[in-house]
């Protein structure tokens, strides 16, 4: 597939939806067919694969937030029903912030109240009552939010008390008409000035209204404001009014960037609970799925073990030793060193062999496809009997089925259920003859003892029993009759008030038994009717990556008794063939008709219905996501999680493929809204977060010491959008040095320039500068501009937790300290222009405390206090001495005060000004700052406390969504690792697309590695023989850790039967497709040979007084591989070319590598060989046999010359049933 980058041509338009949703970035990777037909010019031509459309990061610029809308003035998301449900969500967070801000109006419209009554000056009455219709209204709104009709009319509400605070504040100039003082009005312009900002911070922080409504109505505001303060009061010089409208300026940044925060910070948080919710659902659908897949395979108890056991192996891959093999915990007299291992001995267990009997002439006549066919309907049968009966199915050898019952869990009535199953095999093989038109029997032996019971090796394991009794019962069944159950004396113990029986032939001087029926006290229980088959299964949630059950083979048994050699029908050349016939065998196994349920609705969402998308798994973030992509992953089968690749079709145009792919967007989105109105917790997530009310802290310590470490990080592998900490951090730092730059200009302009502030001013520039340019760099170097080291280590030290709380806290204080450095007797209190405008710069100082949401509120808040608290002291403090001859007429308030507290020293008169005397000397314009500043510290501290709970909530959301993530994806690792381990991963992928496989290999490696004396070391007596399978498990873990080898690539391990190994080579197509001669898997299957011999030599180093002695059979050859069973699937190979394979190690030489005639030929380039001689072997007469000498020296694997491709090669690798691209 080629992968060429679009542009959308806007003179194309797409195709109108009921609903007109802005399609963000995506990428989709294309076929060569859609490459030509859209391929742009030349110029434009990218390896990316990718095209964009919509809102994107594109430049420097990020988008607002994931899935943001194009209309930056109007934070919205792309699609309708998202927005939709944002709304409904945090309606209840954005009701209670309105709630708050009316509460603080109404505190604030009593405390002027009070105040114009309690100063009592000449216009005190308009005054206070303006106030108290303000409270009232504040009243009435407050409670009509309480309604349920304020949800419908939230906007106008919102709109109308905008409106009229607006309105009412510049009602306050109608004072001033006429006046040629303010000296004695009850609201100085500073005091007005405060309103102003007041209410444009409230506007921007609480009100719920839109950005761009915000901001028009805000700066109609403000410029009637100044107009009017202009026209009216005394401080209208040019240079006062100039810098009003700078501060007017930096008062509308700081709140457009406290609202454009906080708008995409909820986006984003509802975004991530969203998709942790979705996460939630699919963590739960894929613990299901694994529990059904792992509890198919063996039992519960043996299934937590290995889960916790691969667990831990994933926490200790990043430690250094996680490699090493681990202690083990079960108690030895010397701790050593070994591989995890569960063994279990029980005892009471009843063992169950079933054999087929007449296999071979069924097989002879069938091909392979409908062979497999028949095996997995019979053996469906079996299982599905196995479930309903109470045994536990272990696995199939070739033609065999064996089960136990009473292990892992014990049960009394073990013997009655091997034996009633044992009788309804034989049933089920009779109507199964009838269903195929077949002549088949069984031959059933059982046998009761004790068994140790677990899992042997790393790879293909499988959990199976092994004992003495376990031997004993397979030979009841290989001396059995066809149509009975033969049971040993040991079994019919348990079972001799229940049915008659005949006696049997003594097999190793034990009684033995045929079942000849029941008892007439149990035979009221039993049904002669025909079996009712399952026609339907349990319905299982699609998942993306395929389910499955343990695999094993089909190949032959050593000790089968219908091993004649015949050789196996070979399919047809095809892609892929039928597995069964029984209904349910698929469904049931958990792997069920699993192409990708994405896969499904990307290459049919015109047919599937909306009710069937939602049940559809959709990784979440997919489709959610504002940067899609479409081509990173799943070229193979069309579908992923990560990434979410796109199959397109190539008959489709390109509008098309969009049109479906803004569907598909759609239904992911209906989906995540379905997980979000399903979980009635989301609504108190956002109104009650989980963090402490008093500290604003993480409840959960490990959440606030990450929220520390990473909050001011930003993941690589997350998109930049504005909501990001980086981008956050960087625009405070721009309106901090904007707010800087204002107040350290005008305080120039106004005042003189003492030297403290010359030298503070040189300092805060420096720092500011300082902050800027690391800020730049960061940027650039993420880019891959600018890349010094040492800039970079500085940034990472000053955006930890502490460091950066100091440089936040001084520059968030830059601008209120510059404004007290400026502060003298002489310099400011001189003209009430210069009083006026040092407050003006003072109050939009303090203001600036709100920036830096990354800070903790409690910091910004006490230095906001703090700085209050300075204000008032410098002018309430008698520290500028007053003119006792200018002295204003007393207020209600002044008169209490004594003339005497005003003098100078020895009672003379200091002859000072108006702004002195207004600001100082007991005049009740004091009261007024006084009251500004405590009214601007509570807003400040309010503000400031949500927008951290606003910024913790997106944190909080990030990590849960992020932990959600990884929780799934660990679940889908063990899956995937525990399928992996049952079945191949290239046919787990067909299976994806066809919940069925069987496939021919042409020229297939196989062995078979034994064990010769390993009954030898076994012994029952030393506690049950469990310690001499820990050994076992020891050395297959070391032939499977082989198989991790790149030289080793071509090799599967397909099962271990008791002490015996066995590989084969060449079964998958795609890597034979790559291998650079037609039979370098069967030079790697020698070579992987000759390796195990070395890892058993090593190993008997490392045994005391014993030696393993290994015997190799090698062949190849053509074969058939395949999937079957219901419950427990398994993976095997079979074939005449298996059966050889496996005589050549039963026939061979211990110690040595043994291959008939026809495979030395092939090998002999490269490995040397000596005759043996004519060997019977069964089915086949005599044959000639070869054993390995050594590989040759020097002598690398032969490969094709460039300029010969061998075509027919490749043609016949095409028809092997490789999987469609």
């Amino acid at each position: 597939m080629s992968a060429v980058t679009f542009a959308h041509n806007k003179s194309k338009p797409l195709p109108e939806t009921e609903e007109k949703e802005e399609l963000t970035s995506v990428r989709i990777t294309v076929n060569p067919v859609q490459s030509r037909m859209f391929s742009p010019p030349r110029s434009s031509q990218s390896t990316a694969g990718s095209f964009s459309i919509g809102a994107q990061s594109s430049g420097w610029c990020p988008i607002l937030f994931e899935r943001a809308s194009k209309a930056w003035w109007d934070p919205r998301f792309d699609s309708k029903v998202l927005e939709e449900q944002y709304h409904r969500s945090t309606f209840p967070l954005t009701c209670q912030r309105f709630q708050y801000a009316l509460l603080y109006l109404f505190l604030a419209s009593v405390s002027y109240c009070i105040y114009f009554a309690c100063m009592a000056h000449s216009d005190w009455i308009p005054f206070v009552v303006t106030s108290f219709v303000l409270m009232c209204y504040i009243v009435a709104t407050l409670l009509f939010t309480y309604t349920k009709h304020y949800q419908k009319y939230y906007f106008s509400v919102s709109l109308f008390t905008t409106v009229f605070l607006c309105a009412l504040s510049l009602s306050v100039f109608a004072s001033y008409i006429g006046k040629q003082s303010t000296a004695d009005l009850s609201l100085s312009p500073i005091g007005i000035f405060c309103i102003c900002l007041k209410i444009l911070l409230i506007l921007y922080t609480v009100i719920p209204l839109p950005l761009y409504l915000c901001f028009l109505i805000g700066g109609t505001y403000s410029i009637i404001f100044e107009a009017l303060s202009a026209v009216l009061t005394e401080d209208n010089t040019s240079l006062i009014i100039g810098i009003k409208v700078m501060l007017q300026m930096c008062i509308h940044m700081i709140g457009i960037l406290i609202l454009l925060m906080a708008e995409v910070r909820m986006r984003k948080t509802f975004m991530k609970v969203g998709q942790s919710l979705l996460v939630r659902r699919d963590l739960e659908v894929e613990q299901q799925l694994k529990e059904r897949m792992i509890h198919s395979v063996m039992p519960p108890k043996v299934a937590k073990w290995l889960m916790s056991t691969q667990d831990r192996e994933d926490e200790e891959q990043q430690k250094p030793e996680s490699g090493k093999r681990r202690i083990s915990t079960s108690p030895r007299q010397s701790q050593m060193i070994f591989r995890p291992f569960n063994m279990h001995r029980m005892e009471e267990v009843s063992i169950l062999f079933a054999d087929i009997v007449g296999f071979t002439k069924m097989s002879s006549n069938k091909t392979a496809e409908q062979l497999v066919g028949l095996l997995n309907d019979l053996f469906g049968r079996f299982d599905y009997l196995c479930a309903k009966l109470g045994c536990e199915k272990i696995s199939t050898l070739g033609d065999c089925y064996y089960c136990v019952s009473g292990c892992p869990e014990p049960r009394s009535d073990h013997a009655k259920c091997c034996v009633e199953m044992g009788l309804a095999i034989i049933k089920a093989i009779g109507e199964f003859d009838e269903d195929t038109n077949e002549d088949v029997n069984m031959r059933v032996g059982v046998h009761t003892g004790t068994v140790l019971c677990g899992i042997v090796g790393t790879r293909r394991f499988k959990f199976d029993v092994w004992s003495n009794d376990v031997t004993f019962a397979n030979l009841m069944e290989s001396t059995g009759k066809p149509g009975c159950v033969h049971v040993s004396e040991a079994t019919f113990s348990y079972i001799q008030d229940i049915y008659t029986v005949e006696e049997g032939l003594p097999q190793h001087e034990v009684k033995t038994y045929f079942i000849r029926g029941r008892k007439l006290a149990a035979r009221s229980g039993n049904r002669s009717c025909r079996h009712s088959w399952p026609t339907n299964s349990i319905p299982l949630p699609n998942i993306h990556h395929p389910g499955g059950r343990k695999a094993n083979s089909l190949s032959e048994r050593g000790n089968d008794s219908e091993g004649d050699g015949s050789t196996m029908p070979m399919l047809q050349p095809q892609r892929h063939g039928s597995l069964s016939t029984l209904t349910s065998s698929r469904k049931d196994s958990g792997i069920r008709s699993r192409r990708s349920s994405l896969q499904d609705v990307m290459l049919d969402t015109s047919y599937v219905s909306p009710t069937n998308l939602l049940s559809h798994r959709v990784g979440p973030g997919c489709f959610t996501s504002s940067q899609t992509s479409l081509a990173d992953t799943g070229r193979g089968s069309g579908s992923s999680v990560k990434g979410c690749s796109l199959l397109v079709d190539p008959t489709l145009s390109l509008n098309e493929s969009l049109a479906r792919l803004r569907h598909l967007r759609k239904q992911s989105d209906l989906q995540m809204i379905r997980c979000v109105q399903q979980d009635a917790g989301h609504i108190d997530y956002f109104v009650k977060p989980p963090i402490s009310q008093l500290s604003l802290f993480f409840v959960i310590p490990a959440m606030e010491r990450d929220y520390r470490q990473l909050h001011y990080r930003d993941s690589k592998d997350v998109t930049l959008t504005v909501s990001s900490a980086t981008f956050n951090m960087y625009c405070d730092v721009f309106v901090s040095a904007v707010v800087y730059i204002v107040i350290a200009v005008s305080c120039f302009m106004l005042f003189h320039s003492p030297l403290p502030w010359l030298l503070f001013c040189l300092l805060a520039t420096c720092w500011e500068m300082f902050i800027i340019l690391l800020c730049l760099r960061e940027t650039f170097a993420s880019r891959g501009y600018c890349r010094a080291a040492c800039l970079s280590q500085v940034y990472r030290f000053c955006t930890q937790w502490y460091p950066w709380h100091i440089c936040g806290a001084i520059l968030v204080s830059l601008p209120v300290a510059s404004v007290f450095s400026n502060f003298s007797c002489g310099n400011v209190l001189t003209t009430p222009e210069k009083t006026h405008a040092f407050l003006y710069l003072m109050f939009v100082s303090i203001f600036h405390f709100c920036n830096f949401t990354h800070l903790n509120c409690w910091l910004k808040s006490i230095l906001a206090s703090t700085a209050v608290a300075g204000l008032v002291l410098l002018l309430s403090a008698s520290y500028c001495q007053c003119s006792v001859d200018y002295w204003p007429e007393p207020t209600s308030v002044v008169s209490t005060f004594n003339r005497s507290d005003f003098l100078g020293p020895d009672d003379m008169v200091v002859e000072t000004n108006t702004a002195t005397v207004l600001y100082h000397c007991g005049h009740s314009l004091v009261y007024e700052i006084i009251l500004d500043g405590i009214l601007i510290t509570i807003l400040i501290w309010f503000l400031n406390r949500e927008f951290e709970i606003s910024y913790r909530l997106s944190f909080h959301g990030s990590v849960t969504a992020a932990r959600d993530k990884k929780k799934i994806q660990a679940m889908k690792n063990q899956a995937d690792w525990l399928l992996h381990n049952i079945i191949p991963k290239h046919v787990a992928e067909q299976l994806k697309s066809t919940s069925k496989y069987s496939e021919n290999h042409k020229d297939a490696g196989i062995i078979f590695a034994s064990i010769v004396n390993f009954h030898e070391m076994y012994d029952e007596s030393y506690e049950g023989g469990k310690e001499y399978l820990r050994v076992l498990n020891e050395l297959i873990g070391d032939f499977d850790e082989l198989l991790n080898r790149p030289e080793f690539k071509n090799v599967e391990k397909i099962k271990t039967i008791g002490s015996t190994f066995m590989a084969a080579s060449g079964l998958n197509p795609h890597i034979r497709q790559q291998n650079p001669h037609p039979c370098t898997h069967l030079f790697e299957l020698m070579d992987f040979a000759l390796a195990m011999q070395q890892v058993i030599e090593r190993f008997n180093c490392d045994l005391l007084e014993f030696s393993f002695i290994f015997r190799i059979g090698y062949n190849f050859g053509d074969v058939t591989a395949g999937v079957i069973g219901t419950t427990k699937l398994y993976y095997d190979i079979w074939g005449d070319a298996v059966n050889i394979a496996s005589r050549m190690d039963s026939t061979g030489i211990p110690g040595h590598i043994q291959v008939p005639e026809h495979c030395m030929f092939v090998l002999q380039d490269v490995f040397e060989f000596e005759k043996r001689g004519s060997v019977y072997v069964k089915g086949k007469d005599d044959m000639n046999v070869y054993t390995l000498v050594k590989k040759k020296d020097g002598v690398d694997y032969p490969t094709l010359p460039l300029a010969e491709p061998n075509n027919s090669s490749d043609e016949e690798l095409e028809t092997e049933g490789s999987p469609p691209l």
